[in-house]
């Protein structure tokens, strides 16, 4: 547990300090471009990497990796592509979706970070099969707008550690701030901070508890 460490908003910065010594860099997320980026984060629903990057891999050689090319073809071709990351028919809506509203918005790579657009968020839940964690991700990848990705492996942790006991992606944004304070992080580190928390949720997983992170914590404490 993790009682010792500051119950404050500095816990934040503490964990991640942690998380960075024991994992080193992620550099997430893996991708060439930013449209990558968001169908990866469309695709991952529900499915692992491995079937991700079939999809992705598949798009790719079909030459659709861009959203011009996308929201051009029909759905039924695409669902065969994407069939390796499941949900196929949901999935190619919501990628023709996405694509349709770059293409309409006249987003191409190079204007899509950092974006100051205060309505990116709402507009991004609008679209199809895009619920709270996909949006952030790719406001945070994508679009260069500084978020803590509320996902289960992070509601996990900060329950393992004792740091809150949020239900869901909805409460933990509203007490987000009770936890972290974004204008504390970089957007380089508010990148890190996700991609190490999904490690560290893999390593959980592996091992049935997350002992080897309240250990640590402790031993850092000096208990």
């Amino acid at each position: 547990m993790v009682s010792s460490m500051n119950q404050d908003r500095t816990a934040a910065r503490q964990l991640y300090k942690l998380l960075l010594k024991r994992f080193g860099r992620q550099d997430w997320w893996p991708a060439e471009s930013h449209f990558e980026m968001m169908a990866g984060a469309i695709l991952v629903q529900h499915t692992a990497w491995r079937n991700v990057d079939t999809s992705l891999r598949g798009l790719k050689a079909a030459g659709l990796l861009s959203q011009g090319a996308l929201a051009q073809v029909s759905e039924e071709e695409l669902a065969c592509i994407v069939r390796p990351s499941g949900f196929m028919k949901s999935k190619s809506r919501a990628l023709k979706g996405l694509a349709s509203w770059l293409v309409n918005r006249g987003y191409t790579e190079p204007d899509m970070m950092p974006s100051r657009d205060p309505d990116l968020r709402e507009e991004l839940l609008a679209l199809p099969g895009i619920g709270n964690e996909t949006a952030d991700v790719i406001r945070l990848y994508a679009f260069g707008q500084k978020c803590f990705i509320w996902d289960a492996y992070a509601l996990r942790m900060l329950r393992a550690l004792d740091l809150a006991s949020w239900r869901n992606y909805d409460q933990a944004l509203r007490h987000q701030g009770e936890f972290i304070d974004l204008d504390d992080f970089t957007l380089t580190e508010m990148k890190e901070y996700h991609g190490l928390i999904v490690t560290a949720g893999k390593e959980a997983g592996q091992s049935g508890d997350w002992d080897f992170l309240t250990t640590q914590t402790s031993e850092a404490s000096g208990r």
